[in-house]
């Protein structure tokens, strides 16, 4: 590729400067020459454009090069592009139809937006992940029975401790204890209480006789 020196990369694009005959308009033979030159030396670009900055009109036979190209190219995977921001040229394409199969780019600016679109999907990534192992989920100690034949063995790190936080805890049985006292002094105190007054009325009744009896014996 030392032989061609007039084209820079552009983005994906090998942006060619056009050709120019003695008379100072566009070298379709020349540009033919300069693009197969390019495209031998290249072969796996795809994306070629020509900067037609300068010139302000196009023959048939430059628009019949670039449709040659254009074939060629989107064959690949490609295109054949032009750079210019003439409106005489741009006029010319749409006159022969040929605004919708050639791409024109107004700017350079415009050329590397439409290669940064285009070239990011294409690109292998070079970023490698390393596998992530998986995390083992922490064992919780569970409280219910085990349903298997054979219960594991016991975890001593695990095991209660005495100390001062047990005055937390009280024994089942101890509550049960004292809950049966409860019950029965519940059921005793309503016995309890109708003694006193019964055993009023019992006296005061007996009272009440003898007194009457006494009377009675003394007014006889």
């Amino acid at each position: 590729m030392d032989q061609l020196k007039n084209y820079r990369e552009v983005g994906i694009f090998d942006l060619l400067s056009a050709p120019l005959n003695p008379i100072g308009a566009f070298d379709a033979e020349q540009f033919k020459k300069d693009v197969r030159a390019l495209l031998d030396e290249r072969s796996e670009d795809k994306f070629v454009a020509v900067d037609l900055a300068g010139l302000d009109f196009l023959y048939s036979d430059a628009y019949n090069a670039l449709l040659l190209f254009q074939t060629e190219l989107s064959a690949r995977g490609g295109m054949m592009a032009m750079l210019t921001n003439n409106t005489t040229i741009i006029d010319g394409l749409k006159k022969a139809g040929l605004d919708k199969k050639l791409k024109v780019f107004a700017f350079e600016a415009e050329m590397m937006a439409f290669s940064l679109h285009n070239q990011a999907p294409q690109e292998p990534s070079m970023i490698t992940i390393d596998p992530v192992e998986p995390v083992a989920e922490p064992q919780v100690a569970s409280q219910n029975t085990y349903s298997g034949t054979a219960a594991p063995a016991p975890n001593t790190s695990l095991e209660r401790r005495t100390g001062s936080h047990r005055k937390f805890t009280k024994s089942f049985n101890a509550i049960s204890k004292d809950e049966e006292k409860l019950a029965k002094k519940g059921m005793n105190m309503p016995f309890d209480e109708e003694k006193s007054p019964a055993r009023t009325v019992l006296t005061i009744i007996l009272l009440v006789v003898l007194i009457g009896g006494l009377l009675a014996y003394l007014l006889i």
